[in-house]
């Protein structure tokens, strides 16, 4: 990732930028992920949910970049209010990136599955207690 590479996406060019090593960082955390659990993966599904997140804000990113760059290519007026919307886009969306990569190993899936499967038992059907189903009316 060379610092003058989509030089011609001119204040864009900072996000495909990020965008291309954060790809790179979904590779390998997707590959850690396998290495880590191996057959056991499909049952992470929350990891598979946020590396799915990741790879869809990095398209959007990508793709929003692009579509900036046609317009701006066929109109430079539009282009640059075409610009601003997706420098906008994208600040936001490499936020939600950092904070899904974070969430990836930061997490409590642990504790949420143990609880989910004790929903699930009838454990905590004492909270029910007083609440009106709209059902009986």
């Amino acid at each position: 990732n060379v610092p003058t590479s989509y030089a011609e996406f001119g204040p864009l060019a900072k996000h495909l930028r990020y965008a291309e090593r954060a790809s790179r960082k979904l590779a390998r955390s997707t590959f850690y992920g396998m290495a880590r659990w191996q057959a056991g993966l499909e049952q992470h599904q929350a990891f598979l949910g946020r590396i799915v997140d990741i790879g869809a804000e990095l398209f959007a990113m990508s793709a929003s970049c692009m579509k900036a760059e046609t317009i701006r290519r066929r109109d430079p007026a539009e282009g640059a209010s075409a610009y601003e919307l997706a420098n906008a886009f994208c600040a936001q969306s490499k936020v939600r990136v950092d904070a899904l990569f974070t969430e990836l190993w930061n997490n409590s899936d642990a504790v949420d599955h143990k609880v989910s499967k004790k929903v699930l038992d009838g454990r905590y059907t004492w909270l029910e207690d007083g609440v009106l189903d709209r059902k009986s009316r």
